[in-house]
């Protein structure tokens, strides 16, 4: 940030210049920054590109007003600048006129007829030619000879501080906005995290009792709102539908917009060089949440705003008319016929247009969560139905849930519903499979929305899945937990580099958290940085470099692509143990989350990788931790187990085996061809099923005692040795705590991912293989009735359920739950349901 100045002082040489150097002293020695051109135009330099610029940073324009000053050309300039930049102008009344003493002085050969000639022009006086600015505003009075200086000095820094705050956020952000105006309106030199926020609520501050002290101008309008906008994905609050003819009333509306910190799309801002004209009105109306139509004759007429009024009614957008010339009512679009509309027809003076400005707002701000999130899921579903339904576009986590819950109540709405594909696509997300992981997490400076976008947009496109804030935060949302749980879930947490970023708090928080998960980071460079100001974590990371190759993003793309496939199981089974780990930490080391059978194999095999391959990132002493209890739990259960088979052992006495050798020949060689069919089963089924092989082992050692004198030792040996094998070999793979009353039935989902299971508490479960629930439990029964159900199984093709409980009821649902038919008919319970082929 440049000098702001709280004060830039103008006046005239010839009648203030000794006054105008006492105020700046006085004031100097209040602590203030003063502008003042004695002191502030280097030599050698355009001194008025440096007035200009002492005006616009600041915060009070004081104008001493005296002959010379009311005169003077330059002077005159200075105060349209303030004017145009809505300065707080404070004018301070010096001298009231010159007299002939004081003119001759001067101008030592002046004549008689001379300074009547400059009499009959105003140039003696302070009033005769006055700016009409300068005029209406009260003076502080220091007029030499009359006025205590000191006092009208108390005065005066007494109104500065009057909403210093105020003024001071005007200069600043009238600062930046030029700043960005002279940039082209470049997005990197727009305001992100706090400065946007600051910028956004003073906007939103009116004087409604007073005067204000400035009022900010229309590129602060302009340049927070655009802000905002960069910030919301380009999304906006509203689109302006209108005709040429009708340029300058829409400039109007826009300007009211932006000024209460509405978003705004038109034609003649928001279509970006080369893009394709119907492609960006179409992507403007699908990501706005209202369309103001500016009705009059030639809209009706335009074959453009016809196409616009269809799109937005095709999506439920909601239209907002505004009556701004005549127009016939028939000759309107069918679907706004009979709408009642804001008429601008009447309005005869500015207070007329200002009650019409506030009913616009009023309606604007009805259901606006509404209206938000209905955009947001619609630009979500459109994008997912572009890409051929990429399944890493769909909602998950706090979105699908928001989702969820918004689209009950749009159901019920009779205007502006969700649209069919909202409709299929949030029904989609709901029946995916929960991820383990996230592919990337996408961590950036708003500066550099652009490139994210993009990349965000080109992964997905690839099949990555992506966390992407601009995507992955609702509104009303807890931000920061929302961004760990983003972190957590992600396999790789990717940087991107320029000066905004390695100094935002924000990225700076967001790496902190993902260095303490051990994340790997990718880092790619977009800007050049110091490489003082990185965070030790991203300096030692070799980045990606997207200003090589020319700047051709496809072939930097494509190495971030080939760094984002290396040694992804690794890295998706780094995220795996983390959020299992933390999720252990989180519920106080309870045994029930422990890692057991197939998978803590697996990941005691990954942590031995890591310390015997090197590999990177390394497990976090808490991943460390939560395997190690997992092993130590394991080893627990196996010696009881290993104590239940010596026990079920010790029951074959050798009493008991000598009768076995007693039997007759005839059933001997029966028994002794099952119990070896048996104990080679056992034999096969440790690897496939160990628990299974331990349950038909103990069976076949109860046999054995049943047919004691049918079996010989040999056969009894096997016996023995394959319930040893299987004793020491046997894992319990996962426990799962269903439902505390039990379990009547257990469904695989055809794809094997997903059981579900049928409870006597009258619930039905979902739980995904590795024993975790998915956080979905369906009641299929109303009032809080609880009939235990029976049986339970899947459709073929895994998006529906069918149950049958105890009432002799069979319910068909959705995996969200939501009940699709019930069937009467039987009697009795319902055991058993299959579906036909």
């Amino acid at each position: 940030m440049k000098t702001i100045f709280d004060a830039f002082i103008s006046y005239g040489r010839a009648d203030s210049l000794a006054f105008g150097r006492k105020l700046y002293d006085g004031l100097k020695e209040q602590g203030l920054n003063i502008w003042f051109d004695q002191n502030d135009i280097p030599l050698g330099v355009d001194f008025q590109n440096q007035i200009d610029d002492g005006i616009e940073k600041a915060n009070n324009f004081l104008f001493i007003i005296a002959p010379h000053s009311i005169n003077s050309p330059y002077c005159g300039k200075e105060i349209e600048l303030a004017i145009r930049r809505n300065k707080r102008i404070i004018p301070l009344l010096h001298v009231e006129q010159i007299d002939r003493d004081l003119w001759q002085q001067r101008k030592p050969q002046g004549t008689d007829e001379e300074w009547e000639a400059y009499k009959a022009k105003g140039l003696h006086s302070s009033f005769n030619n006055m700016h009409p600015a300068i005029g209406k505003i009260n003076w502080v009075y220091f007029r030499e000879g009359i006025d205590d200086f000191d006092k009208s000095l108390t005065g005066l820094l007494e109104l500065l501080n009057r909403h210093a705050e105020y003024v001071e956020k005007h200069t600043q952000f009238l600062t930046k906005a030029l700043e960005w105006e002279r940039q082209q309106k470049q997005n990197r030199w727009l305001l992100v995290g706090d400065e946007k926020k600051q910028a956004e609520s003073w906007l939103k501050i009116h004087f409604n009792e007073q005067q204000p002290p400035c009022v900010p101008t229309d590129l602060h309008c302009e340049y927070i709102t655009e802000s905002i906008k960069n910030g919301n994905n380009l999304m906006t609050q509203v689109f302006i539908s209108y005709s040429e003819r009708d340029r300058e009333t829409m400039e109007k509306i826009r300007n009211s917009l932006r000024r209460e910190s509405l978003t705004v799309w038109t034609n003649t801002t928001d279509i970006q060089t080369g893009e394709d004209f119907q492609s960006a009105i179409d992507r403007g109306i699908e990501q706005t949440d209202n369309l103001v139509y500016l009705l009059s004759p030639d809209s009706v007429e335009s074959e453009y705003v016809r196409k616009e009024i269809e799109y937005a009614v095709l999506l439920q957008k909601r239209i907002i008319p505004v009556l701004v010339r005549s127009t016939p009512p028939d000759s309107l679009p069918l679907a706004l016929q009979g709408v009642q509309y804001i008429d601008l027809t009447d309005n005869v003076e500015e207070d007329d247009y200002v009650l019409d400005e506030s009913q616009l707002l009023k309606i604007i701000h009805q259901d606006e969560v509404y209206y938000n999130e209905h955009k947001v899921f619609l630009t979500q579903a459109l994008k997912w139905e572009r890409q051929h339904k990429n399944p890493s576009i769909l909602l998950r986590g706090y979105n699908l849930r928001s989702a969820e819950a918004w689209l009950k109540v749009g159901q019920k709405r009779t205007q502006y519903r969700p649209t069919a594909l909202i409709e299929e696509f949030i029904s989609e997300s709901l029946r995916q499979p929960p991820l383990e992981s996230l592919d990337v997490f996408i961590s950036y400076s708003r500066a550099d929305s652009d490139l994210a976008r993009k990349l965000n947009n080109e992964l997905q496109l690839q099949g990555k899945t992506t966390w992407f804030d601009q995507e992955s935060i609702a509104s009303g949302s807890d931000f920061a937990r929302e961004i760990e749980q983003g972190i957590q879930s992600s396999d790789n947490f990717l940087f991107i580099l320029s000066p905004q970023s390695v100094n935002s708090p924000y990225c700076g928080m967001e790496v902190e958290y993902a260095a303490k998960l051990n994340k790997r980071f990718v880092t790619l460079l977009h800007r050049s940085v110091n490489s003082a100001d990185l965070h030790p974590e991203l300096a030692k990371v070799q980045w990606i470099d997207f200003n090589q190759n020319e700047g051709d993003f496809n072939a930097n793309f494509n190495q971030l692509v080939r760094t984002l496939d290396t040694d992804r199981e690794h890295l998706q089974n780094h995220t795996k143990w983390s959020q299992r780990a933390l999720e252990w930490q989180q519920k106080n080391k309870t045994k029930d989350l422990l890692l057991r059978g197939s998978e803590l194999a697996i990941a005691e095999a990954w942590l031995k990788d890591i310390q015997t391959q090197k590999k990177q990132p390394v497990a976090t002493e808490l991943q460390k931790a939560y395997i190690a209890e997992s092993s130590t739990e394991k080893r627990k259960n196996k010696m009881l187990l290993r104590g239940a088979v010596v026990g079920a052992l010790s029951i074959m006495t050798l009493a008991t085996i000598a009768t076995a050798l007693g039997t007759i020949e005839a059933k001997k060689q029966t028994a002794i061809a099952k119990l070896e069919e048996n104990a080679g089963r056992v034999q096969t089924l440790l690897d496939a099923d160990p628990l299974e092989a331990l349950i038909l082992a103990i069976k076949a050692t109860g046999e054995s005692e049943s047919a004691s004198s049918e079996v010989g030792p040999e056969t009894l040996a096997k016996v023995q040795s394959s319930l040893r094998d299987v004793a020491g070999d046997a894992r319990e793979r996962n426990l799962l705590t269903a439902n505390a009353l039990g379990v009547n039935s257990l469904a695989l989902s055809p794809d094997g991912k997903t059981l579900a299971s049928a409870g006597k508490d009258g619930t039905i479960g979902l739980w995904n293989t590795s024993g975790y629930p998915t956080h979905q439990q369906l009641d299929p029964l109303p009032n809080g009735l609880k009939t235990p159900l029976n049986s339970v199984t899947w459709s073929p093709d895994g998006k529906t359920l069918v149950s049958g409980d105890a009432d002799g009821t069979i319910r068909l649902w959705d995996i969200s739950g939501k009940l699709i038919k019930r069937f009467k008919g039987h009697q009795g319970d319902v055991w058993s349901i299959r579906f036909s082929p």
